[in-house]
């Protein structure tokens, strides 16, 4: 009798202890005032039918995970109805607006919508969770995931996350900040990838727009959003969001240069011409060039012309200032031959060596165009039996200094 004694009061302390530890776990989770959740069928904004199987996983998961939390969903068959009655489409229930309407229509405390996109092998998952009453955002959760193997317990530790959000959070204040429900990217860079933030990869501009994945941001906050491209210079944008539906029209990205031919006019020399080619050793930024520049000298009061060809190669790079900067300087230096004859019969033919010490062009830099003016300080050498300048400053004024500009239009290639 003794023993039978203590193990009837040690079977009723265990029960009570058991009442008692799943009591106090049912009141850790459930969330006052939001019990009776209206989930929604998970949508796919891919446009296309490859992914249903995850529709199914992702709203399975979700259901099984408030079911636990202590939620009371409101059957399918009843939000649907309201839905069809609404005349909404499942693909408007990603906006919270329509979410909202449908959830009020059947008496729920809180409307749970989760979406994705995919774009190549990334899947951008949205879960969003409403406040009917107060028609709020109440938290979210927004995951990358890589379409793999591990696929599965990426999508299943994204649903998780959920409860813990909405346990803590509790119903949000009536003040809470309006969020944007909607922001299209509009660019002319076909198939340029968007990253947006610490978000990552988002997706790719297709047929100039690019619809981003639904992120809780807060009205009035800025987004950083950079943009990239095969054989285009990176960029990137801040764009502050002022109202619920955001479009952005983002600036081009300039075109990696790997070839420029330059046309230019030096002053002094009238009748002259000048052509070069650049080679960019790194697109936009450090170039080889070779150029040549024609130019008669003639008095045109019975005189003979003479003809001199300027042939020079340079190495040259910009200062401080990237390929997106529309006002750019650029330094260049190298060696060079003018060559001199006259229009005289048996008179020879002269070759001046000299040394281009520095140039400094002062650029705008259009997207196919480049505009210049630029300052020459060449230094004849002397060099060789034949030179007319002997050593000396090349000068086209005169005044015994290294005064040669020259304008030029150059083409990017």
């Amino acid at each position: 009798m003794k023993y039978r004694g203590i193990g009837l009061l040690a079977a009723l302390a265990t029960t009570l202890f058991l009442s008692t530890a799943v009591a106090w776990s049912q009141e850790t989770v459930s969330v006052p005032g939001l019990e009776k959740t209206c989930l929604f069928d998970t949508i796919d904004l891919s446009g296309s039918d490859d992914y249903q199987e995850y529709q199914g996983i992702i709203s399975d998961q979700l259901r099984a995970e408030l079911k636990n939390a202590g939620f009371e969903l409101v059957p399918r068959e009843e939000w649907d109805a309201a839905r069809e009655r609404a005349g909404l489409r499942m693909q408007e229930l990603s906006k919270g607006d329509s979410a909202l309407e449908v959830a009020a229509a059947v008496r729920a405390d809180m409307a749970v919508v989760s979406f994705f996109s995919v774009e190549d092998t990334l899947m951008a998952l949205d879960i969003k969770c409403y406040d009917v009453e107060q028609k709020a955002l109440i938290t979210g959760v927004f995951k990358s995931v890589r379409i793999n193997l591990s696929i599965y317990n990426a999508l299943a530790e994204a649903v998780a996350e959920l409860v813990p959000k909405i346990r803590l959070l509790g119903p949000p204040p009536v003040s809470e900040s309006p969020v944007v429900e909607e922001i299209a990217l509009l660019s002319k860079d076909e198939g340029m990838d968007i990253y947006l933030g610490d978000e990552g990869f988002v997706g790719k501009i297709t047929d100039g727009k690019l619809l981003l994945p639904p992120i809780p941001f807060a009205i009035g906050t800025k987004i950083s959003i950079e943009k990239k491209k095969e054989g285009y210079h990176p960029g990137e944008e801040t764009v502050k969001l002022k109202k619920p539906e955001m479009i952005v029209s983002l600036d081009p990205l300039r075109k990696q240069t790997r070839y420029a031919t330059e046309f230019n006019w030096t002053f002094g020399q009238l009748l002259g011409f000048g052509i070069a080619e650049r080679l960019y050793l790194k697109p936009d930024m450090t170039y080889l060039s070779a150029e040549h520049y024609f130019y008669v000298q003639h008095n045109f009061s019975g005189g003979k012309p003479v003809f001199h060809h300027d042939i020079r190669a340079l190495f040259g790079g910009y200062l401080l200032t990237g390929p997106d900067r529309f006002f750019r300087i650029n330094m260049s230096a190298g060696f060079g031959m003018i060559v001199t004859y006259f229009s005289i019969t048996d008179q020879p033919m002269y070759a001046d060596f000299y040394w281009d010490i520095m140039n400094t062009s002062f650029e705008l830099n259009f997207q196919k165009y480049i505009l210049y003016f630029r300052y020459e300080a060449k230094y004849a050498l002397g060099l060789g039996p034949m030179n007319l300048l002997g050593r000396s400053w090349i000068t086209v004024f005169g005044d015994g200094g290294p005064t040669v500009f020259t304008l030029g239009l150059a083409r990017k290639w």
